[in-house]
């Protein structure tokens, strides 16, 4: 796996990453088993643009103890709304 760095930040991120996608309506241990096999490949970048909790719960229990092997990308104000992402500063919608 190619890596790149972050911009000015001096971290090295991996050319290919893995989005949240790929988990919805997925269980911990597919959750477990992807990030494995995304790690093993060298996949070190992943986006957790999704607004679903359990999402980010599965992201969190896959990672645990090894934090310090991930960059995350996440959106800010990213909400599920009428069946597609939106943008919104309201927590209330």
């Amino acid at each position: 796996m190619k890596n790149r760095v972050l911009g000015r930040t001096g971290l090295s991120v991996s050319e290919i990453g893995l989005g949240s996608e790929a988990f919805v309506n997925q269980d911990d241990a597919f959750a477990q088993e992807l990030i494995n096999a995304a790690l093993k490949a060298g996949v070190n970048y992943f986006d957790l643009y999704n607004p679903e909790p359990y999402i980010r719960s599965s992201f969190g229990k896959a990672m645990q103890g090894r934090r310090d092997k991930f960059i995350l990308q996440a959106h800010l104000c990213s909400a599920w709304i009428d069946g597609q992402y939106k943008r919104t500063r309201d927590w209330g919608k």
